[in-house]
């Protein structure tokens, strides 16, 4: 499964109620470039809902985004790539963020031509 068909299963829905029924809301994520590091990469912070955060390094000469800490060094051994858009390793804790967020991050590089500066989505 890839990670455009993998998004849809990875957005948490968080039930709500509406006039007495039991509806669905939407998942936003918000994902900022933070800035480059000596090695390439490029460090992005990212948000989901406000609830859950963290941060992913970029490398565009290799295509690969993985979870990492503010200063860049990489947490654990789950990455994406985004010729194939396979997600390597999950973590079962942290994948369903993790695919919405390389998602949105790979959707919008395919837009651009480039790595974005930041990028918000809404996901029902």
């Amino acid at each position: 499964m890839t990670v455009q068909d993998q998004r849809i299963d990875a957005v948490e829905q968080r039930p709500f109620k509406e006039g007495g029924k039991l509806g669905q809301m939407a998942a936003s994520v918000r994902i900022t470039k933070r800035g480059p590091v000596a090695d390439g990469g490029i460090v992005y912070d990212w948000g989901i809902d406000d609830s859950s955060t963290g941060h992913v390094l970029l490398r565009e000469d290799t295509a690969v985004v993985r979870p990492c800490t503010p200063n860049a060094a990489p947490i654990g051994d789950m990455l994406a790539r985004r010729g194939s858009g396979n997600v390597e390793n999950p973590d079962p804790a942290t994948r369903k963020d993790f695919v919405v967020v390389v998602a949105a991050l790979f959707q919008e590089w395919k837009r651009t031509g480039h790595p974005p500066e930041t990028v918000m989505r809404t996901y029902w």
